[in-house]
């Protein structure tokens, strides 16, 4: 995944500090819901692999692999293990209400999981989006 940022600090350890604007899910027209008025800027931490200085305007790339995983990891994997924990549950004629406990025990096992996962990819790569190019002004 691509966007447009500008570089706003170059640390010491070879990163850099970007302000993204985030496009919500209405793409940015801003005329009709006002949602994301207050909010559109976005402040990251990216590699800096081609030396950009700051104040230029660069392209970042974030791996669109890592998104879609994660996004599965926080909503799909708590979803899937709610009906999991039901089905299981129920397949053991169990109560209603003890079918209930053990789905909500098994979704709250699924964030768990999940946020066990996005530790320990953190932990392997702390910045995986990286400026990849600078885009020239005129």
């Amino acid at each position: 995944m691509l966007q447009e940022a500008i570089i706003t600090k170059i640390r010491d350890d070879g990163l850099a500090e970007v302000v993204v604007e985030r496009l919500g899910i209405c793409g940015g027209d801003c005329n009709g819901c006002n949602e994301c008025k207050y909010e559109h800027l976005m402040k990251s931490v990216v590699q800096n692999p081609i030396g950009a200085h700051r104040g230029q305007h660069v392209m970042i790339e974030t791996p669109t692999k890592g998104v879609v995983k994660g996004a599965l990891a926080i909503y799909v994997l708590p979803i899937v293990l709610l009906i999991a924990g039901y089905a299981i549950a129920a397949a053991l004629s169990l109560s209603e209400g003890t079918c209930i406990i053990a789905a909500f025990a098994a979704a709250i096992a699924g964030v768990i999981i999940a946020i066990v996962i996005s530790k320990a990819k953190y932990k392997a790569d702390p910045t995986p989006t990286k400026i990849v190019s600078i885009i020239e002004k005129e």
